[in-house]
């Protein structure tokens, strides 16, 4: 798949979620622009119940927003109701999850655990784990291929869930706090591991964190307080 490099990754414009109705209303997102290009990661920070959570399951089609547009790779997802009729084909072949923990499946291998996606895509056995063992060799866990999930490190298990999540090729990745239970050097290699997949794959990667010793990394950073968001340059410190 390749993604055009002209355009936006993602694009979110006025996108808002209101949970309630009439005088218990609350308004979660009030206007969210956004975009990340391909081969980009982007940090998301900002306080508990500013609305971070709720962005990312909009972003994640796991949550339906109540107004605005979502676009990736120039294609509507969302304007004013969902653009396509498969939410769960949605998730499974356009967009990456990569969470605090792997949540890897223990009684699969690691190959497996990577080619299962592409497989439920429809893509042959044979494909899907070739596919596997590109990313595993891509992330230095090609020589845990066939290990099962429970004789991996914490570092092991949180490369191949990235390669998971890069298994079909989405142009969206979104990256829930994954450094949060790591120490300063393993954090500092998964965001190096993660910009390198982004650029590697053309991925537009967003990272949701309150993790103080990655934020220096992001080029890119949109705040959010109050359910909207303010960009700002970061420091692009190096790993």
């Amino acid at each position: 798949m390749t993604h055009d490099m002209s355009q936006p990754a993602i694009r979110i414009e006025n996108l808002r979620k209101v949970y309630g109705h009439g005088d218990t209303a609350v308004e979660a997102l009030k206007g969210v622009d956004m975009t990340v290009y391909p081969g980009e990661v982007v940090g998301l920070i900002g306080p508990s119940g500013s609305g971070k959570s709720t962005l990312l399951k909009c972003l994640g089609a796991v949550t339906e927003p109540t107004s605005g547009r979502i676009h990736f790779n120039g294609e509507p997802v969302y304007a004013d109701g969902w653009q396509v009729k498969d939410i769960r084909a949605l998730r499974r072949d356009r967009i990456g999850f990569v969470f605090q923990a792997p949540y890897l499946i223990p009684f699969l291998d690691v190959t497996d655990n990577v080619a299962l996606l592409p497989m439920l895509a429809g893509r042959p056995n044979a494909g899907a784990r070739a596919r596997a063992l590109e990313l595993l060799t891509a992330l230095d866990v090609a020589h845990r291929a066939k290990a099962q999930v429970s004789q991996l490190s914490g570092g092991e298990q949180q490369r191949v869930a990235i390669a998971r999540a890069l298994a079909n090729q989405p142009p969206v990745i979104l990256a829930d706090e994954p450094t949060a239970p790591l120490d300063s050097e393993r954090a500092l290699t998964v965001v190096r591991i993660l910009n390198q997949m982004a650029q590697q794959y053309r991925t537009a990667i967003i990272v949701v964190t309150h993790d103080e010793k990655i934020i220096p990394t992001f080029r890119r950073i949109y705040h959010i307080r109050d359910g909207r968001t303010y960009e700002e340059a970061g420091e692009g410190r190096a790993f």
